[in-house]
């Protein structure tokens, strides 16, 4: 008789998992994610691209099918560009990236959202200009933080309850004439 009351509260249990998982309001709460891919930086008429690295953090709220969420990033880049100026050879490189925006979604499916962001962004750059003269190489670096405004659309696909992909275009504009577009994919996962 023991064995047949928890074969029953065992069964019930089970029978109220799915409803339970079913009150779970999709794409909200805390999220990381690994994010990486094409980094074009664009600096008085001269263009490099490179590989972009990092990752992001975001809190989301729900409001009927809005989502709003305040986000973090840090990222990296490989983007370097090198040319001749009269004697000096000059090489830009694009270094780390901070980002603080905001992101608003709309769930258009139950396991996807299309979402825009806007916020501001931080860039480092770095110029290295050097000269050979002979056997003699002098070379001088200068490392520049610009701040700028970031916007930006993307998609963001469930594939469990914890676990999305995400696909992202973002364009971020710079003091001193430089701009940034990208476009990134990533993979994160939910608290």
């Amino acid at each position: 008789m023991k064995s047949l009351k928890i074969t029953v509260a065992l069964a019930g249990v089970l029978a109220a998992l799915p409803a339970l998982a079913q009150d779970e309001v999709p794409f909200t709460g805390p999220r990381i994610a690994v994010t990486g891919g094409w980094d074009r930086i664009n600096h008085d008429g001269e263009n490099g691209s490179g590989f972009t690295y990092g990752g992001t953090a975001g809190y989301d709220a729900a409001f009927g099918d809005i989502r709003i969420a305040p986000e973090l990033e840090v990222t990296g880049s490989t983007q370097k560009s090198c040319f001749a100026e009269a004697k000096l050879s000059h090489c830009e490189r694009a270094d780390r990236d901070l980002y603080a925006g905001v992101r608003v979604g709309y769930v258009v499916m139950p396991n996807l959202l299309l979402y825009a962001k806007a916020g501001y962004t931080n860039g480092r750059f770095s110029d290295r200009f050097s000269q050979t003269t002979g056997a003699n190489t002098v070379a001088v670096t200068d490392h520049t933080n610009r701040s700028g405004i970031r916007g930006g659309i993307g998609a963001e696909y469930a594939l469990t309850p914890r676990f999305f992909l995400t696909s992202e275009y973002r364009y971020s504009n710079y003091s001193g004439d430089v701009s940034r577009n990208q476009v990134i994919g990533g993979v994160g996962m939910r608290f």
